[in-house]
């Protein structure tokens, strides 16, 4: 970069100053307010050159109401009075267009002290007058829907919880009129064993870092009743730092949704009373059959109605009905079919992945075939060892059940629906529903029976 020498003469470093500023007007008048010197930012900022301006009051670059109001004539007196006069509003420039300006003016005074005329320097802030403006309609519209929120409770609190803002949703539901309640602690908001248990630390917690927390849980009243609310609360990143929170009082959906869940686990478990009573039938009657295969058969079908009543027993204990956990279910279902085979060994390997309830029953269907076939055709003659895993893969399934006898006979087809086996036809309808795929590997020794199913049907 090239470098030049600064001039000597002080004077010639002030014109240039003055004459660089080009986003400042800055110019002088005499104490009558007529402009003695007008610098190019004046030139740029207001549209009249040197030669134009030079000699006019400086009332020219006013509003017609700021003229009649005397408006340059105060800003002189009290420049003269006090050293200095801001100000902030509207100028004109050449071509009758007008901007909204931040203007400073200044006695000039020369080195004996004496006042022999004014500096003023204006800058144009219409760009931030406009952002200023849209800043402030933004909030009112934001003050608008808050107030007008009334089956929301919005407000905000601080990092110490203090709240520090209240709608009149938040009067509605809580109770506590705004004066009440503001730069008071929002714990007083939850029941007792949340607040001790520090459940607004955990919301500003889970807050700051992902950004939300969402939460359901019952909250106090100003008159001490309670209610349950489904609430959020998220970080607010402005100057003033804390939490905004909106909640709203469900209380009328949760204690639905809890008559629903008592409805559905009280027919759930009539459904499994109802198919104990058709196993306990089934049961009778084989004792009492005369033939050998028949006994067989209804044994077979007291054991297939037992696993189902088994499922929906195990269900209707689940916190959520609608879904169950496999790797609990299937540990469940195969201790069950161990103790009715005390003599074979069971074991489960299962990676935990939530099912739907219907699938879960299909499921368990299936790996009841599947296990009891193996105690019954690969170990005839003593005990052995059957094994059942499930891998989560992805939104697939892998379902394994394996053992090391002596592999499949021939009438347990690999041709499900075709083979003469009743238990391998059950077990080609339940791969079907599941919209799955099985593949039997004869392993020498044993079987395995490896089926792949979509987490989802």
């Amino acid at each position: 970069m090239d470098q030049y020498p600064l001039p000597n003469d002080e004077t010639e470093i002030y014109r240039h100053i003055v004459e660089s500023a080009r986003d400042y007007a800055i110019f002088a008048m005499d104490l009558d307010g007529a402009i003695v010197t007008w610098s190019a930012g004046a030139e740029n900022l207001f549209g009249y050159s040197s030669a134009e301006i030079v000699g006019q009051n400086s009332a020219i670059l006013f509003t017609f109401e700021d003229q009649l109001a005397g408006t340059l004539l105060k800003e002189i007196r009290l420049a003269l009075a006090a050293g200095r006069a801001g100000d902030n509003r509207w100028h004109v420039r050449k071509d009758g267009g007008s901007f909204w300006a931040s203007g400073l003016m200044m006695p000039l005074r020369n080195d004996a002290g004496e006042i022999y005329g004014l500096m003023k320097i204006v800058r144009d802030r219409t760009q931030t007058l406009h952002q200023d403006e849209a800043l402030r309609a933004s909030e009112e519209r934001l003050q608008l829907i808050l107030k007008s929120a009334i089956d929301y409770a919005i407000f905000a609190f601080d990092r110490d919880g203090l709240i520090i803002s209240w709608n009149t949703g938040a009067c509605r539901i809580f109770g506590y009129e705004e004066d009440e309640i503001l730069k008071r602690d929002a714990r007083i908001l939850f029941v007792e064993e949340d607040r001790d248990g520090g459940a607004l630390e955990r919301e500003m917690e889970a807050a700051l870092k992902r950004g939300r927390a969402e939460n359901e849980r019952f909250h106090l009243r100003k008159d001490g009743s309670t209610f349950w609310g489904s609430g959020l609360t998220m970080p607010l990143r402005a100057q003033r730092a804390g939490y905004l929170k909106v909640l709203r009082d469900d209380t009328e959906r949760h204690f639905a949704d809890e008559h629903q869940q008592i409805m559905l686990r009280e027919m759930s478990h009539r459904v499994k009373n109802s198919l104990a009573l058709v196993a306990a039938m089934l049961a009778m009657q084989a004792r009492s059959a005369g033939r050998e295969e028949v006994c067989r058969a209804l044994r077979d079908a007291e054991a297939r109605v037992g696993t189902i009543a088994e499922v929906h027993d195990q269900l209707w204990r689940q916190p959520h009905i609608e879904t169950v956990d496999l790797a609990d279910f299937l540990s469940s279902l195969c201790l069950r079919l161990q103790q009715s085979a005390s003599s074979h060994g069971l074991s489960v390997d299962a990676d935990p992945c939530m099912i739907d309830a219907d699938r879960a029953i299909q499921i368990a269907l299936l790996v009841n075939e599947l296990v009891t076939n193996a105690f019954k055709h690969a170990y005839p003659d003593a005990a052995g060892a059957v094994t059942v895993s499930a891998r989560s893969i992805g939104a697939e399934i892998r379902l394994e059940v394996a053992d090391d006898g002596k592999g499949l006979p021939p009438e347990l087809s690999a041709s499900g629906n075709e083979g003469k086996s009743l238990g391998m036809k059950i077990v080609g309808a339940l791969v079907q529903q599941l919209k799955a795929e099985m593949h039997i590997e004869n392993r020498h020794p044993g079987t395995g029976f490896v089926i792949r199913l979509p987490r989802e049907g």
